[in-house]
């Protein structure tokens, strides 16, 4: 089952549209779940940006260190465009990689969760939802899968098993 659409073109550069529009996408997440943290405790809002931090470290270590982008332009933002500075090079890229990718966005959603839960609030568990939904969106089956040179991801559009 191919996820992604149709490839568009096969990008080895990505240009500020790209960047543009996935740091955007990614900056509102990131904010909404910042102030959903702080809401629920200061304690929550500091281990929100700690494990935000932290789900990088995942991410590098478990998933990009493996792609076929290592060491160059990544479709997505702050991710796997600087990894080579942290982590020497992978060998495959397998379901590891997927389970850290997926690990890494549980880091970043769990603590604003928690706060949506703990306040009861049908509204924001909505909106948080669909301002997630709404970047994977985006990166699935716009800017980023369709771009990505990264045949070995059951979400790129080229893949087979």
């Amino acid at each position: 089952m191919k996820i992604g659409n149709k490839r568009k073109n096969r990008l080895t550069v990505f240009t500020i549209k790209e960047y543009g529009i996935n740091g955007i996408l990614l900056a509102v997440p990131f904010l909404f779940g910042l102030s959903l943290s702080w809401k629920l405790s200061w304690f929550a809002g500091l281990l929100y940006l700690v494990f935000w931090a932290a789900s990088y470290a995942v991410l590098f270590a478990m998933t990009c260190r493996n792609c076929t982008n290592y060491g160059k332009s990544c479709p997505v933002p702050f991710e796997g465009s600087c990894v080579q500075r942290f982590f020497g090079r992978g060998e495959k890229f397998g379901l590891m990689a997927g389970a850290g990718a997926v690990m890494a966005y549980f880091m970043r959603v769990c603590i604003p969760y928690v706060a949506i839960f703990q306040m009861g609030s049908v509204l924001y568990f909505i909106l948080y939802t669909g301002v997630f939904a709404g970047f994977f969106y985006v990166l699935l089956y716009h800017t980023g899968c369709p771009n990505c040179t990264n045949v070995q991801c059951p979400f790129n559009p080229d893949f087979s098993t």
